[in-house]
């Protein structure tokens, strides 16, 4: 078989129109039960499927097709990204284990790790993601049996230095996983940097139309099978519509990444410029500290970024400037067609904070243009409040 790009493989992956009378789209299959023959093939598992909860179908297309893109054994679908990074941390950890975690950290994320790891007798430390690699192995003990990486950081969008924690994990036997949901499969090859675990969130950019809740988690041997076993005793499944919106998603993700990153970049390059703007944290540009990481590792960015306004800016002078934008929505998550904006709330604990008001945007698939001329008209109203 032919090497195919992944953009292609995004496109082609998991069809079999040969098994489904014809019909391109894998069907969904909503089922619990799955009869069985007989007795002895009940008793033998015999059959590709046994039960709804543990594959279907539906479920095993999406997964296999978010599996190929990354080039690994195995991928499980987990009903969010919170699910996908709980499930990638306990797949890899045991009672009296510590992790380690970047101090950028997804919100939600640090929740987990700080109130439900300890529970689990797992002792979780933060270091700066932007700290030497000797600080980060000073760190290190016999316990730890996890580094997590999440390159670039949620909100602030630090740059990890991937390939030196990956050599100083596996040298000490630690495993080393990383929320891969900025970069994706198409713009950073998790497997390919020697990286374990790979975490996504496929509500983001793999569904990409903000109705889906979904999550994927897996790896390669005997990582991506204690993956699957973990998410098997916890009963953790997706519901086949979720599955299908997801796969259909899929298939325009290089197309809708693609449109995402153009319209990022314009809107950081111009809103960089902004006299009232001190910081711009958007990797692709070269005045990101780490932009030198970003351009080793990656192929791409995609349309989500930060920003921050000098702190002496009004409450009122920013509230008018974003409320009353036309093109981007107010709220959370991104990777949808349509843009967002909100300000950044965020916690750090051993790494400094951007000084002065952080505010995401993510840039949809909407015209470039018409963007930038919203952005440049809020710009306007702040001016004449500030």
């Amino acid at each position: 078989m032919t090497k195919k790009s992944k953009a292609t493989l995004a496109t082609h992956a998991s069809l079999v129109p040969e098994r489904n009378f014809g019909i391109p789209n894998p069907p969904v299959y909503h089922a619990s039960t799955i009869l069985k023959s007989n007795l002895s093939d009940y008793r033998n598992h015999v059959g590709e499927y046994d039960y709804g909860r543990m594959g279907t179908p539906t479920s095993e297309a999406t997964e296999k097709a978010v599996a190929q893109l990354y080039g690994c054994d195995d991928i499980v679908a987990v009903p969010s990204g919170l699910s996908a990074i709980v499930v990638g941390i306990l797949s890899a950890v045991k009672n009296g284990d510590q992790a380690l975690f970047p101090d950028s950290l997804y919100g939600s994320g640090r929740r987990f790790v700080e109130q439900e790891l300890p529970r689990q007798g797992v002792e979780p430390v933060f270091y700066d993601p932007t700290g030497k690699i000797d600080d980060l192995a000073d760190l290190v003990t016999a316990q730890t049996s996890l580094i997590y990486i999440e390159t670039p950081g949620s909100l602030t969008f630090e740059m990890q230095d991937t390939q030196a924690i990956v050599t100083l994990a596996h040298e000490n036997g630690v495993l080393v996983a990383a929320d891969n949901t900025w970069g994706t499969a198409l713009y950073y090859d998790v497997f390919g940097h020697g990286i374990d675990i790979v975490i996504e969130a496929g509500t983001k950019y793999i569904s990409g139309h903000s109705d889906v809740s979904i999550g994927f988690v897996g790896g390669n041997g005997d990582v991506g099978r204690a993956i699957r076993n973990h998410c098997l005793n916890y009963g953790l499944c997706v519901g086949p519509d979720d599955h299908y919106l997801a796969l259909r998603g899929l298939r325009t993700m290089p197309l809708r990444l693609k449109q995402s990153e153009q319209n990022g970049l314009a809107l950081a390059r111009w809103i960089e410029d902004q006299p009232e703007v001190v910081g711009m944290l958007h990797p692709g540009l070269e005045s990101h500290p780490q932009h030198h990481l970003w351009k080793r590792d990656f192929s791409g960015s995609c349309g989500l970024f930060s920003f921050v306004i000098d702190a002496g800016i009004s409450d009122a002078a920013v509230d008018d400037m974003v409320n009353n934008l036309e093109m981007f929505g107010i709220g959370a998550s991104w990777g949808g067609f349509e843009s967002l904006i909100s300000e950044a709330n965020y916690k750090r604990s051993v790494s400094s904070r951007p000084n002065g008001r952080v505010m995401r945007i993510y840039a949809g698939v909407e015209d470039t243009n018409d963007l930038l001329a919203d952005i440049e008209r809020g710009f306007e109203r702040l001016r004449n409040l500030k």
